[in-house]
């Protein structure tokens, strides 16, 4: 999908590279292959660095869900940078079009900027808040073109304050694969192991979509990357850890007979017992400052809803999640304690899955730095029109007219995510077992909390 990056410099051969977008395929190549490629192309990175992005100590400020946009993805990198460069560029502008002559037109770099070696600035430790848009078309909440003003605000009021019980710091659970945040993975469930290494002398590395064999190193090498990136399902946590997968972790409006199977077997349940095999942990909480939505807007004949999520970091499938799960309390196909109830610890919900087409990381937040040069450097990116007006323009001329393809209703992506949707509802039979449970545990919570305040 699309992407773009800007460049910052840490020192004389150091650089930080600015919204580049993470795990989505161009051509059969990832997007940080091609910025590998480019930048190389560029004289900015040595050949003896070329497929081994630790060397030239790559850092990305976020990850995205494969097939998310990205139009704010801060990354740190050594880079080869000519003496002098930024004395009539002060912005970087110059610069980042030498390795954009060696992009496609849907990945861009909007400016590269010297950071000061002694700041040490991590992209991905510093970014302190992500901001996301989902574009969401206006009939799926009930907007038709023939809607009146009074219902058209009735919706989208009604769509909002269901946003907003997403707000605070909550476990979200719920909203991802569980499993990948743990930091010991239990041996029962099913495992799927990443591979150590690129290829084992005469050994091909195989999976259901990519086999390696033959070829050059370079060829193995891109292959390689893309498998271990699929398999390792880039979430914004970069710990090491393998894979588990169980029963629990699938999601409801995946595009697979086996998931569906599987809803059919429980969708909602409540812990009554600690489970060992399944804890919930401080890597499960996350802090949203706002989730809320716009009012209609329309782009090429479509209507649709820009919805706007402000969080410290966002787990795997997240966002998508909580679209998904308000959009179905909408629908009424969940009641909207439901909401509530999943933020629970001990609650174990399996909720939709929204499509990722019109997803947009759109801005990052960095800490303040103890080091005046960084500040300087961060301060003039944050305010320079020429860099912002590059940004606005590759939005409005590229991206939104990439998204826009996806706000037809009718089209494939939501006729089917609809479908999907109607079978995510849970049996009343779970759900007035869930509700029971929940409320007895804030009446437990309660009554502890007042008998410590005596």
């Amino acid at each position: 999908m699309m992407d773009y990056l800007k460049l910052y410099k840490r020192d004389i051969y150091d650089i930080l590279m600015l919204n580049v977008a993470n795990d989505i395929l161009i051509l059969n190549v990832a997007i940080e292959d091609e910025l590998e490629n480019a930048i190389l192309k560029a004289g900015g990175m040595l050949e003896s660095n070329y497929g081994n992005l630790h060397k030239v100590g790559w850092r990305r400020s976020s990850r995205t869900d494969k097939g998310v946009h990205s139009l704010a993805t801060v990354i740190t990198m050594k880079m080869e940078i000519p003496d002098g460069a930024w004395e009539e560029d002060p912005d970087g502008i110059a610069l980042a079009d030498v390795i954009n002559g060696h992009l496609p037109y849907n990945i861009r770099i909007f400016s590269i900027l010297p950071v000061n070696k002694y700041g040490r600035f991590d992209a991905r430790n510093e970014c302190i808040s992500r901001k996301y848009v989902y574009l969401l078309p206006a009939e799926v909440i009930g907007i038709g073109n023939a809607s009146s003003p009074e219902a058209i605000q009735s919706h989208v009021k009604e769509f909002r304050d269901t946003l907003q019980l997403f707000e605070g710091r909550h476990p979200f659970h719920n909203y991802t694969i569980r499993a990948q945040y743990r930091k010991h993975s239990p041996k029962s469930l099913i495992k799927t192991s990443r591979p150590n290494s690129l290829v084992e002398k005469g050994s091909s590395l195989k999976s259901k979509d990519v086999q390696i064999k033959g070829g050059n190193d370079a060829s193995k090498r891109i292959l390689y990357k893309l498998e271990k990136r699929k398999l390792n399902l880039n979430s914004t946590s970069e710990d090491e850890e393998d894979l588990v997968v169980s029963t629990d972790d699938i999601e409801c409006g995946s595009n697979t007979s086996d998931a569906l199977s599987v809803l059919t077997c429980s969708r909602a349940k409540w812990l009554h017992e600690p489970d060992e095999t399944d804890r919930i942990t401080s890597a499960h909480f996350r802090k949203i400052m706002s989730c809320t939505c716009g009012e209609l807007e329309t782009i090429s004949n479509a209507q649709y809803i820009e919805i706007s999520i402000h969080g410290e970091s966002f787990m795997f499938h997240q966002i998508r999640k909580m679209v998904g799960t308000a959009v179905a309390v909408k629908h009424a196909l969940l009641p909207k304690d439901i909401i509530k109830i999943s933020l629970s610890r001990y609650s174990r919900i399996v909720l939709p899955l929204a499509p990722c087409e019109v997803l947009v990381l759109s801005s990052n937040e960095f800490s303040p730095s103890n080091t005046s040069a960084l500040n300087l450097e961060l301060s003039r990116f944050t305010r320079s029109t020429g860099v912002q007006r590059r940004v606005n323009d590759f939005y409005s001329n590229v991206l939104l007219p990439e998204v826009a393809k996806f706000l037809d209703p009718s089209k494939p992506v939501w006729r089917v995510w609809l479908d999907y949707l109607d079978q995510c509802s849970i049996p009343d039979v779970e759900m007035n077992e869930l509700r029971r449970a929940w409320t007895q545990w804030q009446e437990n919570s309660n009554s502890r909390q007042q008998k410590t305040s005596y």
